[in-house]
């Protein structure tokens, strides 16, 4: 593991990082998997920028295989409208360099299609992708917190089941992209996992 500290902010890059980053080259190509990287660095990046605008600067950052993990100092406690906005910062910096990317005739770039297709998947209101964190915040901000969560939790699952179906039909189809099946199954592990540890 690679750590470092950027002012007070604890940076730890996981090896799982690299090992995607490798995995990634070989089975996509370095430039396209350079473009997705780019993608997600941006995609990152809002969020943490809108953490500073907030004055929220993070306490630490895990770069890891699964995404990144931004730790919040306990005094710098967001409302729910703030949380919801750093949520959606991310999928909206993706949107916003495919949308650019239109305008200077670029739509078909490997870094707009993969923009396009990174800001759309996280605003799915399926947690914990950052369109479920957004919806949790809301309903949070309007009902009881353990309500919130419930709903947010069986909405996610009534929409990863038929995402999944959707994965195995592409699966079949082209023979080799199993990406969307295998998402959906670990975001639904994920969802189960959670939900059983909350409950213990």
């Amino acid at each position: 593991m690679l750590v470092f500290v950027l002012g007070r902010c604890r940076v730890e890059v996981k090896f799982s990082c690299f090992a995607l980053l490798a995995f990634c080259c070989l089975f996509a190509g370095a430039s396209s998997s350079a473009f997705l990287f780019l993608a997600v660095a941006l995609h990152e990046l809002a969020h943490l920028t809108v953490l500073l605008l907030f004055h929220a600067p993070p306490k630490a950052v895990q770069l890891s295989a699964l995404g990144c993990r931004v730790v919040l100092n306990s005094e710098h406690r967001l409302t729910y409208r703030k949380n919801t906005i750093v949520s959606l910062a991310g999928p909206f910096a993706n949107l916003l360099s495919w949308g650019i990317m239109v305008l200077l005739a670029k739509g078909s770039h490997v870094f707009a299609s993969v923009s396009l297709t990174l800001g759309l998947f996280h605003t799915l209101p399926i947690e914990p992708l950052d369109g479920g964190l957004a919806l949790r915040s809301l309903l949070s901000g309007a009902m009881d917190e353990r309500k919130a969560g419930k709903i947010t939790f069986f909405l996610s699952l009534s929409l990863l089941f038929p995402l999944s179906v959707l994965g195995f039909l592409i699966l079949l189809r082209t023979r080799y992209n199993f990406s969307l099946l295998l998402m959906s199954l670990y975001l639904m592990l994920y969802l189960v996992l959670k939900r059983n540890y909350l409950e213990d």
